[in-house]
């Protein structure tokens, strides 16, 4: 530790060695066209070194601009205004010319020329570190949806249940115009915007504060991603929208709809669903279900308003209620050291409601072009029950010895409330470079819940029923604070301060009361399965880096602390709990970029692993006899070091991308399970220490377009290495997991009359644990969709096949789907669409898979909706200004 402590006094030391007089200098001039001559207002302008933005302003009421505090060295000033042609100069400021007049500057009407000459901008463009796509390089057909877009993109994956990948890297966000749609929810944006609206599609790092104790995620290293959708001009006054409903066998129906406006700024959007069959995130067809049969009804509003530049606003409602019926079984190895893994075998029978609403909104304050204030509210109501029926029978692996057989029922219901309130403060000072960033989050959350047990449980020589009630109220309030300072050090250098603190007040009742026979109440209070405690974590952070940038090489180095402290009250056991941790933060990042779009990165960072209250807790917490939960106040705090490596290529002429990152981590004190197979088949299971978790993992993409963008190849694969310890009625029983996975897809559109699509992903896993016990399996699915369309008319095809060779046979472990579909257009503009659809025609769907975790190794098989036939029809409208 004091190494790292030596290091960040050297970096503070170094930087303000740095700080010296600025060598900067100004740059000015006036606009005008060259028709009439006259002045041009709120022209956008950007100062460019290297490809990357140094400032950007607007040029006032007469046209003139002006920019000052430019550091030494050479620049390109990039000048563009609606309806006029581009303009990039490039100009010089150093010691012989710290100003720069280009007196007026002219700028002609974008004129473009048809049948002779053809500029189109190139399909994927890469700027600093956002990746952009030019829709008009990706045709679809008529009211295709946004995800028949995305499909073609190079790099961009998507599943059947609508997770969104790039590069490998997952996408948590779809926003409209750098604003939420539907608080960024991928599936609302797929299934309702046309594509014919889209100008670009921007993909860049998601900038999302946790607002947990702990320092935000160094600079360069894997993590989420934000899908930004750019509007056409001609796509932003008008109106569009769909509506569609359909009935089939089986009971089965839906109904869809989407209604928008657009008015420039402003964009009002309202979506409606309901039924009890699914559609398929990539599409609009339904499809089988592998979760259950669910009933589902959501609608929302999404308005925001942009028009005002001193203010804009954000906001969306959403309402959902869906009811599932889940009938499961599961076949579970509990694994043990010697002959003493047990199998439990369960079945379900259950029915959970679920409903919610939520509200999510953001305020945009600009009181100047440098300065914005961003209010986020947001509102969480949910209310759940659930009642189920459980069969259960657990017995020795080895010997087949039973242990207990079990059955009951239990209900359950809950009311879960959180309100929060994000206060953002970003300003850009004068001088360019210079950023300061602040953020005040607050939060709070409130749960109860009551559950009803009743459960019959036979042992060899005896049996005990448990009838019991649970009551359990649980709320945090959170503060999170964190504020940022960058500023440039010359011209090559840059400084940046950070500093958090956070606080969560956590409060917990749990009361288990026993049923009691004389009067028929539950009135007797179990005080081994009940606890009440109230919990304080304070947590602070202080840190800095410097980043040098010299052209193609760009390196940061820095360091911090994090103090953590942890006070908690247990009111049931009478005592007192207070826990203190001293972390350092060291951070390196090495990055080069050469041309041609090439990035080489290597980043390090170490950091500790937040622990909970729950943990820490020297109680017992559980729900029934036979899995108990106990917290361990002795806990240490986990430290994790972590290595990157990525490498990025991207050729834009031949819509090619490749990327390949490999990272590694150690941790430290790593907290692990300790379980304990008690006399009578039960589990005790207590967090513990444990040195020797490693994790090291591979990822490779590759992806190009073809025929102009109508033939897009995706390929993905990742190997992942990890060694997870665990100790097992009290001897160390570490597990090595192997896995790889692999995902090809190819899709084709001509535009004319095919569409087809082929995604093939094979697997393959292995775990090995410290007491001999061995699985591996291989498993694959197999998507392909193929539709032809020939006027009004359009026929496809839709297939599925999914093969996982550790199920046995009673789980189904291999089976096939197909989906036909036929449909038509017709009416002014083909607007109405009739559809008929079977699902599932060879009634194959099984919702089986397989787990596997360093102590446990789990089968489940779920009972699915079947085949069935669907017939709908779908309105199409729109009418742009």
């Amino acid at each position: 530790m004091s190494f790292y402590k030596h290091v960040f006094v050297y970096l503070i030391l170094f930087a303000s060695f740095t700080v010296h007089a600025q060598q900067t200098g100004k740059i000015y001039g006036q606009l005008s066209d060259t028709v009439t001559h006259q002045q041009l207002k709120n022209a956008f302008i950007t100062i460019t070194q290297d490809n990357i933005i140094r400032q950007s302003i607007f040029s006032d009421h007469t046209g003139g601009f002006s920019a000052d505090n430019i550091p030494f060295g050479q620049y390109i000033l990039n000048i563009s205004f609606q309806g006029l042609a581009p303009i990039q100069k490039a100009f010089t400021i150093n010691g012989n010319q710290k100003e720069v007049n280009m007196d007026t500057i002219y700028m002609f009407i974008r004129v473009k020329e048809l049948d002779t000459i053809v500029v189109q901008e190139p399909p994927i463009v890469m700027k600093n570190d956002t990746l952009e796509y030019n829709s008009s390089r990706f045709k679809t057909k008529e009211y295709a949806a946004l995800v028949e877009l995305l499909k073609m993109l190079p790099g961009i994956q998507i599943r059947n249940d609508g997770t969104i990948t790039i590069n490998g890297q997952p996408v948590d966000q779809i926003t409209v115009d750098g604003e939420p749609f539907f608080s960024g929810e991928p599936s609302k944006a797929l299934e309702h915007l046309p594509a014919e609206i889209v100008k670009k599609i921007q993909v860049y790092a998601t900038n999302i504060h946790n607002n947990m104790p702990g320092p935000p995620p160094p600079p360069g290293f894997p993590g989420s991603k934000t899908l930004n959708i750019v509007l056409k001009a001609d796509k932003r006054k008008g109106n569009f929208g769909k509506a569609g409903s359909g009935a089939g066998t089986g009971d089965t129906y839906m109904l869809s709809g989407d209604l928008n406006h657009m008015n420039g700024g402003q964009q009002l959007s309202i979506i409606a669903d309901a039924g009890n069959v699914d559609k398929e995130k990539t599409g609009t067809d339904p499809i089988q279900q592998s979760n259950g049969i669910r009933r589902v009804m959501n609608g929302g509003v999404n308005y925001r308003d942009s028009r005002n530049a001193l203010f804009k606003f954000n906001g969306n409602y959403l309402a959902n209620d869906t009811r599932s019926e889940v009938e499961s079984r599961s076949q579970i190895l509990h694994i043990f050291p010697g002959d003493s893994s047990t199998s439990l075998s369960q079945f379900t029978n259950g029915v959970n409601n679920i409903r919610s609403h939520r509200f999510n909104g953001k305020i945009d304050i600009n009181p100047d072009e440098r300065t914005t204030l961003s209010i986020i509210p947001m509102v969480n109501l949910q209310i759940s029950d659930n009642t189920s029926v459980q069969q259960s029978m657990q017995h020795y692996a080895s010997s087949g010895e039973r242990l207990y057989q079990s059955s009951g029922t239990s209900n359950s219901n809950s009311n879960n409330t959180q309100l929060s309130s994000n206060f953002q403060l970003t300003h850009r000072a004068k001088k360019m470079g210079e950023l300061l960033m602040a953020n005040l989050n607050i939060r709070n959350y409130e749960n109860k819940r009551s559950s009803l047990n009743e459960t019959l449980t036979e042992y060899a020589s005896y049996s005990k029923n448990i009838h019991q009630l649970t009551d359990n109220k649980s709320g945090s309030f959170n503060v999170g604070a964190n504020m940022m300072y960058t500023i440039p050090l010359g011209e090559k250098y840059n400084f940046t301060a950070q500093g958090s603190y956070g606080f969560n007040r956590d409060n917990n009742i749990y009361d288990t009361y026993k049923f009691n026979d004389a009067n028929q109440h539950y009135d007797q209070l179990d005080s081994s399965q009940s606890n009440n405690f109230v919990s304080n974590y304070h947590s602070g952070v202080a840190q800095a880096s410097i980043r040098r940038q010299a052209g193609k090489l760009n390196i940061t180095l820095g360091g911090g602390l994090q103090g953590d402290w942890l006070l908690t009250d247990n009111v049931s056991e009478h005592t007192q709990l207070s826990r203190r941790f001293i972390n350092v933060l060291p951070q390196a990042m090495v990055s080069i970029s050469p041309k041609g779009g090439k990035t080489l990165m290597l980043g390090y960072n170490g950091r500790p692993m937040a622990i909970s209250i729950q943990q820490l807790q020297p109680v017992t917490v559980t729900s029934d006899s036979l899995f108990i939960q106990e917290g361990n106040p002795g806990l240490k705090q986990p430290y994790t070091h972590t290595l990157n490596l990525s490498y990025n290529a991207i050729k834009t002429g031949t819509m090619q991308l490749f990327t390949i990152s490999m990272g590694a981590s150690v941790t430290k004190h790593s907290i692990a399970q300790s379980t304990t197979l008690l006399d009578n088949g039960g589990q005790l299971t207590k967090p513990v220490n444990l040195e020797g978790a490693q994790s090291a993992n591979i990822t490779l993409n590759y992806s190009t377009s073809a025929l102009e963008g109508r033939l897009a190849f995706n390929m993905m694969g990742t190997a992942a290495y990890s060694k997870s310890p665990v100790l097992s009625n009290g001897a160390r029983n570490d597990s090595r997991t192997f896995t790889t996975n692999s995902d090809l897809t190819c899709t084709y559109n001509d535009q004319k009359g095919w569409d087809l699509s082929l995604s093939v992903g094979p697997g393959y896993n292995i775990m090995t644990t410290g007491s001999g016990v061995t699985t591996n399996y291989f498993q694959t699915g197999i998507t392909g969709k193929g539709c032809y369309s020939w006027k009004n008319l359009e026929s496809g095809l839709t297939w599925y096949y999914n093969f996982n060779s550790s199920l046995p046979s009673n789980y189904q472990p291999d089976f096939p789907i197909l989906s036909p579909v036929v449909r038509y257009r017709f009416l002014k503009n083909r607007a109405l669409q009739a559809s008929m659809t079977c699902v599932d025609l060879l009634n194959q769907q099984s919702g089986a898979s397989r787990s596997v975790s360093a102590s446990m190794v789990a089968d489940s098989w779920t009972r699915t909706r079947g085949r069935y036939l669907l017939i709908s029809l779908t309105y199409n409208f729109r009418h742009f200004k």
